[in-house]
């Protein structure tokens, strides 16, 4: 194992109850279960291919590019496209003066998925910027 998985390794320790959050909120966590599982019982051999499988993951649940050290890269960059980051927004849409702005990475999902306005009582819209 390298000092890069080492270093991935170590960031998913650290966010290991965020990322499991995250994906219980958008129906991976069995997956990431599993894949954590399987880095604990790997041999070294296994590590990248198992972190490359986390990243698709964390990618599914609209954290791009977390595994490739600092602040996770804005995905599309380096193929030409648009970057893209989901963000939860206010459910009123362009007729609303809020301006919250909540990061997908950052939501405690509520129990129909996504999270709640507290002025509105509805779900806020999941946006891709």
């Amino acid at each position: 194992m390298n000092d890069r998985h080492a270093r991935q390794l170590a960031w998913i320790c650290e966010q290991g109850d965020r990322l499991r959050r995250l994906a219980r909120g958008r129906g991976e966590e069995p997956e990431l279960d599993r894949l954590l599982a399987a880095l604990h019982l790997g041999g070294a051999a296994d590590v990248p291919v198992l972190l490359t499988q986390i990243e698709d993951l964390l990618r599914r649940c609209g954290v791009p590019g977390a595994l490739r050290g600092g602040p996770p890269p804005l995905t599309g960059t380096d193929h030409g496209g648009h970057p893209v980051e989901e963000f939860y927004l206010c459910p009123r849409g362009r007729d609303s003066r809020c301006t919250r702005l909540v990061h997908a990475f950052d939501v405690t999902m509520a129990a129909s998925g996504d999270p709640i306005c507290h002025v509105t009582g509805g779900p806020l819209r999941l946006r891709r910027l």
